[in-house]
């Protein structure tokens, strides 16, 4: 019999476009991303070679793997400037210093290169967007907003790009939004918001950021909408703790706690699952199960509830803070007495039989 050769998964991944991993990266499946850009270094032209590292040091930052992120920006910034693209290797250089330094030694970084830089120049317009998008982002961080604002409006009006021109434009729209959002604007955000998500339909922060802001406008029925856009972006347990807090809220408890129970029994993979050997999902529908029913008062269930939570992760802080808290007031003597009242109440009397058919009528007076 022959052998079947069968490809390795670094060799399926080095064949798959750049562009899958953006869209993974977007909807913030961000191991998954990180795993693609890694296998694709091999094989990438050398175009695509310092976007690949630019975004396996940026996935690693996020995951505070900051020694490998900082090296993997140094290379990027080396692999940009080989390509004659300076503005991105400063931009590079910049990310790496933030997380050495911090954001004003960022911040000078990004004020060389932009001082250096010519914007009616066509190759350098879209890498100069990218630096007042970077900056602007670092504003924000900083909490000057007013700064922040006008350099994400600079930023877009030089159509930041990273293969392209214009590829990142979802980025400085969402970071403008937020900017907005800080400043009470709530209306021009969501505009902003929404403009991420047009151009990056798969942008999974901007549709998180939009449940925040409609909640701020106390738009309940909004916010349920937008956690459902979210969820169908990604699935996440979070999310559907959220909807069951928003159905809770606006007094569709049954509705909530039958969520609650469909996400148990199907909850939405994490990617972190496997590393850590339990159902996060799990857990935290049960802890949100668990306060639903302890704001309508059924204690007993709601530790239950937590019991489950704990049986599924016992070192879930949180789970046990509640359950303590849960305890003590089955034990306090104000519900012990309301316990007491409601088993000593009377049973509602049982209604009256109906007539029977062939009654006569009652009579006329």
């Amino acid at each position: 019999m022959s052998r079947v050769r069968t490809e390795s998964m670094v060799m399926r991944l080095s064949k798959k476009p750049l562009t899958e991993g953006f869209d993974l990266w977007d909807q913030d499946y961000l191991l998954g991303a990180l795993r693609l850009f890694q296998c694709k270094l091999e094989s990438s032209p050398p175009f695509e070679v310092a976007p690949c590292l630019e975004s396996i040091a940026t996935i690693l930052g996020l995951i505070e793997e900051d020694e490998d992120a900082v090296e993997h920006f140094h290379l990027a910034a080396e692999k940009y400037n080989l390509i004659q693209k300076k503005h991105l290797g400063a931009l590079m250089t910049a990310m790496a210093t933030e997380i050495q330094k911090g954001e004003d030694a960022a911040i000078a970084v990004i004020d060389a290169s932009i001082a250096g830089g010519d914007e009616s120049k066509d190759k350098q317009k879209s890498q100069l967007g990218r630096l007042y998008s970077y900056r602007a982002e670092l504003k924000r961080t900083m909490e000057k907003v007013d700064e922040g604002v006008a350099d994400a409006q600079k930023a877009l009006s030089l159509r930041p790009g990273r293969l392209a021109d214009g590829d990142m434009m979802h980025a400085a729209h969402h970071t403008l939004g937020q900017l907005f959002q800080t400043q009470g604007k709530l209306d021009e955000a969501a505009e902003q918001f929404k403009a991420a998500l047009a151009a990056r339909p798969l942008f999974f922060p901007a549709a998180e950021a939009m449940i925040g802001l409609l909640k701020m406008k106390e738009d309940h029925g909004g916010v349920i909408d937008a956690i459902d856009k979210a969820y169908k972006l990604h699935p996440k347990a979070t999310l559907a703790r959220q909807k069951a807090f928003a159905l809770s809220e606006g007094g569709m408890d049954d509705e909530a706690l039958m969520l609650c129970e469909m996400v148990i029994r199907d909850p939405p993979h994490e990617e972190t699952e496997p590393l850590q050997g339990k159902s996060v999902g799990v857990c935290t529908m049960y802890k949100a199960k668990a306060a639903i029913l302890a704001d309508i008062d059924r204690l007993e269930e709601a530790k239950a509830a937590l019991q489950k939570a704990l049986f599924v992760d016992a070192t879930d802080a949180e789970a046990t803070t509640m359950l303590e808290d849960i305890e003590a007031t089955i034990a306090s003597p104000t519900n012990k007495a309301r316990v007491a009242a409601a088993n000593a109440a009377p049973a509602p009397a049982a209604a009256p039989a109906a007539a029977p058919a062939h009654a006569p009528a009652p009579a006329a007076q």
